[in-house]
This record gives C-alpha cells, sequence and structure tokens, in this order.
C-alpha cells in the first residue's frame, strides 16, 4: 500500500475540483458533501491515489499510517473525543483543520500546525489560518527508548525542570516499546508530547540504493565528498519525509538526539529543518564503539554512521567536562570545528522525586547486622560488575559482615549469577534484577560502589548523593567529573584498588561532603539554557 501511494505523491499533480473522504459513515460523507465550500467539487472514491492528489482530504478518524498531506492539500478531521492513540495523533499533526466541540490537550494544540474550529464555525464556513501567538521555541527529541538506565533518567529529569512558559516539547518513539520502556515513556513531564512512530518508511529504490551505500561505505562517502556533503540527497529525501510522516507540516526549531546511538533517529534529526540541531553523548564514546558482547560490536554498525553525522549538527554535547575532553580528543579528525561544536552540559536531577522515592517503604529486607555495599546499573561489560564481584571475594575473606546487592538487568545476568556461584558468594551477594523504585535501598546501604570501565556523567552517583551516601568509584573521567572534589573515594580500576577501597569504607574512612544538589541543578538548567540561546 505504501510503495503505490508514494508513486501517486510523487507523481500526481493536485486536482483542484476534488475532494476525498475518509470516513465510513454515509451520513457524514452526504453531510460533507452539502457544505458550501464542496459546491462544484468532485467526490473521489477512496484510493491511493485520491488520498495523493485530492486537492481536499477530509475524515472522521484516522488516516493510514502511509499518508502525507502534500503542499497544495487542504486536511480537515472532525475530531468527536476519541482517545489519542498513535495513529489519530499523527492525523492530527497532518490536519489543516480540526473540527471538534471538545477539548484538545493544550501540549498538542500548541504544537499542530492546523487551526481549531467549532462545528459551529465550520458550518459558518470560518476557515481562519492559524497565526503563531506566542515566542515558544519548539523541541523535538528522542531520548533512547526509555530503556532503564541514565539517558531515560536524564532526559526524564531534564523534561521535568525544564521551562514551559519558553518551550513547548515533542519527544519521539517506537511502537515496539517494551512494557518497562512504556513505563518510562509515561513517566515524562505533561506538557510533552508524546509522539509514538506507527507504520513504516516510505522509500524508492534508488532512495534505498543510496542509504545502503550509506550505511556500507560511509567512510569512502566522507572521504570522497567531505564532512558536510558526503550525504546523498537521495537520503536527506527518504529521512526528511519520514519526518514529515511522522509530524506533518508540525514547525521545529530545535532538534535533538538525546540519545546518539540509532543512525534512524540520528539521521531523522541530522536532515530535519531544524534551525539547531544537538546530539547527545552520554559516555566515552570511541569506547562504546569498541564494546562488545561476546563476538559482536554493540554499537559500531550504528556509529560509523552516527560519528560522521555529527557533522551534520550545530552542537555535540557530553555530559561531563571530562568526558567532552575525551570524545573532542578521540574524534576531531571526523568532525569539522571540533572545538567549538564539541561542548558539555551537565545532567538535572529531579532531586524532590528522589528524596521522597527514598521514602517508601521497600519490598527487599536487608540484614540489620550486615555492611551492605549497593551498585546500580545495566548488567553490561562496561558497569565491570564482574570484576566489583571477584573483589568483594577478598573484601567477605576479612569481613564477614559485607553484603554486596546488585540492581539492574542485562545481557551479562545469567554470566554474573554464575560467577557469584562458583566463587561461593549466594551468602554474600545479591542480584536483585530491576527495581521499580530502588531508592529506598539506596538509602538504607551503607556504602554505593560504582566500578564502572567508562562512563559519561554516571546518574546514579548524583541520586546517591543526593542520599548523602558514602561513595567508592573507579577513576574513569565521568566518575572524576562529580567526585574530584571530595564528594567520594576514587580508586584505580583494578581489582586490588576496588578491594583496598571497600575496606577503607567498612573501616570508616571515607571522607564525605555535602552535595547542594539544588544549586548543582540550577547550573545544569542554565548550562542547557545557554546552549539553546
Amino acid at each position: 500500500m505504501g510503495e503505490r501511494y508514494l508513486n501517486y505523491y510523487s507523481q500526481e499533480a493536485i486536482r483542484k475540483n476534488s475532494v476525498v473522504i475518509v470516513s465510513e459513515h454515509e451520513a457524514f460523507i452526504e453531510d460533507i458533501m452539502g457544505h458550501p465550500i464542496f459546491l462544484g467539487i468532485s467526490l473521489e472514491s477512496m484510493s491511493d491515489k485520491a488520498l495523493a492528489s485530492a486537492a481536499y482530504v477530509v475524515s472522521d478518524g484516522e488516516m493510514p499510517s502511509y499518508f502525507i498531506k502534500k503542499d497544495g492539500q487542504t486536511y480537515i478531521h472532525f475530531y468527536r473525543g476519541e482517545p489519542l492513540e498513535p495513529l489519530l495523533m499523527r492525523s492530527l499533526l497532518h490536519a489543516d483543520y480540526i473540527v471538534t466541540d471538545g477539548a484538545l490537550p493544550l501540549y498538542l494544540q500548541e504544537v499542530m500546525s492546523g487551526m481549531v474550529i467549532t462545528s459551529q464555525q465550520w458550518v459558518a464556513g470560518s476557515l481562519s489560518v492559524k497565526q503563531d501567538s506566542d515566542a515558544k521555541k519548539t523541541i523535538l527529541m528522542y531520548c533512547g527508548g526509555f530503556k532503564n538506565n541514565g539517558i531515560t533518567t536524564s532526559a526524564i529529569n531534564l523534561l521535568h525542570n525544564l521551562d514551559y512558559e519558553r518551550y513547548r516539547v515533542i519527544v519521539m518513539d517506537t511502537e515496539a516499546l517494551q512494557d518497562d520502556c512504556k513505563r518510562n515513556f509515561k513517566k515524562l513531564d505533561p506538557c510533552v508530547l508524546r509522539v509514538t512512530v506507527v507504520g513504516g518508511m516510505l522509500r524508492t529504490e534508488e532512495e534505498s540504493k543510496a542509504e545502503e551505500r550509506l550505511f556500507t561505505a560511509s567512510h569512502e562517502l566522507y572521504v570522497e565528498f567531505g564532512p558536510e556533503d558526503f550525504l546523498e540527497e537521495q537520503v536527506k529525501r527518504l529521512y526528511q519525509r519520514e519526518l514529515r510522516r511522522i509530524l506533518g507540516e508540525t514547525k521545529i526549531d530545535i532538534a535533538i538526539d538525546f540519545d546518539g546511538y540509532f543512525k534512524y533517529w540520528t539521521l531523522l534529526l541530522a536532515t530535519s529543518g531544524a534551525n539547531q540541531k544537538l546530539i547527545y553523548q552520554h559516555n566515552e564514546m570511541m569506547q562504546e564503539y569498541r564494546k562488545k558482547l561476546g563476538v559482536d560490536y554493540k554499537h559500531r554498525v550504528d556509529l560509523n554512521v552516527i560519528f560522521l553525522l555529527y557533522n551534520y549538527f550545530d552542537k555535540i554535547v557530553s555530559v561531563a567536562e571530562h568526558t567532552r575532553d575525551l570524545n573532542e580528543a578521540k574524534l576531531r579528525h571526523l568532525v569539522e570545528n571540533s572545538s567549538e561544536k564539541m561542548v558539555y552540559v551537565h545532567n538535572s536531577l529531579d532531586y524532590e522525586a528522589v528524596l521522597k522515592a527514598a521514602d517508601e517503604t521497600s519490598d527487599v529486607e536487608l540484614d540489620v547486622d550486615s555492611f551492605y555495599f549497593m551498585t546500580m546499573g545495566r548488567l553490561s561489560p562496561e558497569k565491570n560488575q564482574r570484576m566489583l564481584i571477584e573483589a568483594f571475594k577478598e573484601v567477605t575473606a576479612k569481613r564477614k559482615e559485607a553484603k554486596l546487592v546488585l540492581i539492574g538487568n542485562g545481557e551479562l545476568k545469567e554470566e554474573l549469577a554464575e560467577w557469584i556461584r562458583e566463587l561461593g558468594l549466594e551468602e554474600h551477594v545479591k542480584l536483585l534484577g530491576q527495581v521499580v523504585n530502588p531508592f529506598p535501598l539506596l538509602k538504607r546501604c551503607d556504602v554505593f560502589i560504582l566500578p564502572s570501565n567508562h562512563e559519561g556523567q554516571p546518574m546514579v552517583l548524583l541520586e546517591a548523593l543526593i542520599l548523602r551516601k558514602v561513595i567508592v568509584a573507579t577513576d574513569i573521567p565521568g566518575s572524576r567529573s562529580i567526585l574530584e572534589d571530595g564528594y567520594g573515594l576514587l580508586v584505580p580500576n583494578s581489582k586490588e584498588s576496588l578491594v583496598e577501597g571497600m575496606l577503607r569504607a567498612l573501616n570508616d574512612e571515607v571522607a564525605t561532603k555535602e552535595f547542594d544538589y539544588v544549586g548543582y541543578n540550577q547550573r545544569a538548567m542554565e548550562m542547557f539554557y545557554s546552549m539553546l540561546e
């Protein structure tokens, strides 16, 4: 269906005196054709050709996922208060006029390019054009799929802190989110318009071939055509059409790839018509480029393209100064004007939510006579939990009261469980999996420990500081950016150093320092706003 529609969309001119009505209700169709606007207008049978070429498109329900309102078409949608499911939301974003006597959410009305009119205005033929009535800028974001990780926490925090008197926000994501990701998606601030992408891309054979060249020979294209011209026009057209399929004619001022790991989303935002385009780096990106799961590189296929697409963004944003310095040093040969474009903005916090959540009751009971270390994060190679468990074996040989709790899921779950059994640590180390609210446990534990090999700016360290925890962490740039001024103990990234650090914590030899999370958060938001201005 989509391929046939695209052929008509690309080749058929708009037929001025025609209308197609998408409805299952004969009375609605008769009523529309009796309106003065459609006197002398011929009714086309519903077809892909009609959708692509009729001067007027009218519907009282959701449109096909492949429909894109063309320049020169007028699309009128009659909304009767149905739940705003993804296909219906997409239809409203394409409409020139939305006829309704009910209320649409303000966050949707502000974003829509179309004009909302009442049924009385429709009967009177009052079809005025929507005027921009404020100076708000519209931000479009992709936030990484809302997995249980630091990127998701950082995105939710940022959007809870954002000034919605100055900005309106659209966050888009796929319809294929897992249940825990859907729960996180729903945690976004109520002022945010959440758009679920439904249906597939419309593409020509020529565009598909150009996309394949990009995905398989990006570096050859980069060498031949340079950092600002290696994207072929067919690829730009493909992704610009896709964004229009998703959002209609919605005007985007600022496009932010807040994730920076998936080439589909990066291409959508890199080729958008936004006045300002930003892409985030939440980690040491060359370490991410090298990361393996078994024999396969986890991110390399996407990052081969994304690293070069940095040239299509105005700012490349790390989440800590040390991380920015390292990323700029490793990637400057690929990025024009890297010293100017590669900046840093600290992660923001929702400290009130952390403090409130920490006071809730936990379903997990901890022994009152034990000394608890806790770590939290995805169970994956860069988090270095295997070495931590190995180091903890030596700690328990000296201090029987020591126990370790690991919160999080990931690809290493079974391997780590087996490692615990092999070391005979079942009584001392517990894998709790994903915990909906980990903060009561974090508040109760004695020490938070982060053994990571690389991080951007670890949200878990900031959350531990909010709860005034003693912290031990490996001395990597991301953790150093938070702890270097005396907020915790940084140790070399080795098993022996982790053992020494944990024993020092057990002996109450780790200094702590009160963290001004209110002041920190104010500075983080000021950094974000200054980047947008």
